[in-house]
């Protein structure tokens, strides 16, 4: 899990075992622990802040320069907790890492789990992408459809709700991705690697799928399951 924190808040980087009592001071956060990972605290970060807290890290991968990266907002819904301890996403070399807002770790909250909306079967559209997760085959209007992406490298997020598989970088932006079957209130088993990037409601988002089976003019008289993928992919409240 790749993690940034800007150099200007930490005041100094100890190693656990360093300090006076060898012991990470009273109140100290472990990050791994607080973002319901596995994890074994190595480094203690000492904020320059002393509202914030002093942050348990596994390891410590060096200093980068922020000056060329690219920050964007994580998209709504992708971390099941308030207030968010992640303040952006940055694009540093090519690679995503969440950057953290260590004031936020002791005052996290999670989210009350959204509910599956209802909502009709659409109609066949008169051309649409067949596609299949599970056992469903899926009917998704072809003007929906702005990319397939195979397989679909996602960066994962802690603390995600259910469905969450992970944020996609696309055409300069951070899309979130969601199981198909988690979406349609079906169990979400399996990893659905084949990505459905698709505009919905103003709103691109990424729904993952097992395979896509091709493309159909109308309905092909087989069955699918057709549902308002703009109603499902809107980002809705985070709380």
């Amino acid at each position: 899990m790749a993690l940034a924190q800007a150099l200007s808040t930490i005041r100094e980087i100890v190693p656990m075992g360093g300090g006076p009592t060898g012991e990470p001071p009273p109140g100290a956060i472990p990050l791994a622990q607080a973002l319901g990972l596995d994890g074994r605290p190595r480094f203690a970060l000492v904020p320059d802040d002393r509202a914030s807290p002093v942050v348990l890290v596994d390891r410590v991968d060096g200093v980068a320069d922020l000056a060329q990266a690219e920050a964007f907002l994580l998209p709504a819904r992708t971390v099941a907790m308030r207030p968010s301890p992640f303040a952006s996403v940055l694009r540093v070399g090519g690679a995503l890492h969440l950057e953290l807002s260590p004031a936020c770790l002791p005052s996290m909250r999670p989210l009350p789990a959204r509910s599956c909306p209802a909502w009709d079967e659409q109609s066949p559209a008169e051309r649409e992408l067949v596609a299949v997760r599970g056992g469903t085959r899926l009917g998704v209007p072809l003007p929906l459809v702005v990319q397939v992406v195979d397989p679909a490298p996602l960066f994962h997020v802690p603390l995600a709700p259910r469905g969450h598989r992970g944020i996609l970088h696309h055409g300069r932006a951070i899309h979130p991705a969601w199981d198909a079957a988690a979406l349609l209130g079906e169990p979400d088993v399996g990893d659905p690697r084949v990505l459905l990037l698709l505009d919905a409601g103003g709103t691109t988002a990424g729904v993952l799928v097992d395979r896509v089976e091709g493309f159909s003019a109308g309905g092909d008289g087989r069955g699918a399951r057709r549902p308002p993928w703009d109603l499902l992919l809107s980002p809705g409240e985070d709380g």
